[in-house]
């Protein structure tokens, strides 16, 4: 969370991992069952990020999920299901990250006994990242602003205000608004959102944060959040040291900062972030919050 106004320390405005919690029963018995899309949930929030759509689908005595990737970078998705005279070809919770800009087949479930009716209740939870992504510890991260630049860290790892849980290893710096944001690492530009003006210490921002995502060579996910405006399109190659946006003050944050922070997923829940080190004028570090540093 963000720490309580007056305070200008810096907050996240990634929204972490997203739960549908739409609970669908569905009962079925000799042969009819409807065909059902999972919708959105309920938010209060001022902007809304709907990263995938469920399709479930009959065929004969089995029922197909289906989930639609609304996004161009991957997410994982989480299904738990509750079953009645029903069997599934995978075991719940399952767990899977689907490609960006497509339709997959989930999983299956099968009537167990067609003379007898059955049902299911099934919930999903859903974040950006891959699962499978495995981060590279040797690699030395550039600071994401120009050379000669330098800026001070007001929320490092373990930040007490909002870098726990999913954002551990979050770096925050404070930074004016309108400050060249470099890529940290090379990668392939996945996500983008830089259509929104809003920004303010409060939650109902959260969705709020325009934002870069760039994905590494290891699977992981450069996230720069908070951002005036985007310089890069999906799918474009970016390399360490290339501009890709403006720093700036959107989503759930207490003034003007720059949120980086790198991170695959865990499950459909949770995400995980690592500690990276940065190249500076002393070698590579461990950002420190409180302290300043120059991009060499």
């Amino acid at each position: 969370m963000c720490p309580p106004a007056p305070s200008r320390l810096g907050c996240s405005g990634f929204n972490g991992a997203r739960a549908n919690w739409i609970w669908l029963i569905l009962f079925f018995f000799l042969g009819h069952l409807p065909v059902v899309f999972g919708a959105a949930p309920a938010t209060q929030e001022l902007c809304t990020n709907q990263l995938i759509r469920v399709a479930i689908q009959k065929d004969a005595d089995k029922v197909h999920f289906f989930v639609e990737n609304l996004q161009s970078a991957e997410v994982t998705v989480t299904f738990e299901v509750e079953l009645e005279n029903m069997t599934a070809n995978v075991v719940f919770p399952f767990t899977q990250t689907y490609a960006g800009s497509r339709t997959t087949k989930a999983l299956t479930l099968s009537h167990a006994d067609p003379k007898r009716r059955g049902n299911y209740q099934y919930k999903n939870s859903y974040t950006f990242g891959n699962i499978w992504a495995n981060h590279d510890d040797k690699y030395v991260y550039a600071l994401p602003y120009a050379s000669g630049k330098q800026y001070r860290v007001i929320q490092g790892y373990n930040g007490r205000f909002s870098h726990t849980g999913d954002n551990q290893y979050a770096i925050d710096w404070g930074m004016p608004e309108g400050t060249a944001v470099l890529a940290a690492r090379e990668g392939i530009v996945v996500g983008t959102k830089d259509n929104s003006a809003l920004g303010g210490p409060d939650k109902k921002y959260s969705g709020c944060a325009n934002y870069v995502m760039v994905r590494h060579a290891d699977g992981t996910i450069g996230h720069y959040v908070h951002l005036q405006k985007g310089r890069v399109k999906v799918g474009q190659k970016v390399k360490a040291g290339q501009v890709i946006a403006l720093s700036g003050n959107t989503g759930f944050s207490s003034g003007p900062h720059l949120h980086f922070a790198v991170f695959k997923a865990r499950d459909g829940k949770s995400r995980q972030t690592f500690p990276i080190k940065f190249k500076t004028n002393d070698g590579p570090v461990a950002l420190a919050r409180g302290q300043a540093y120059e991009a060499p």
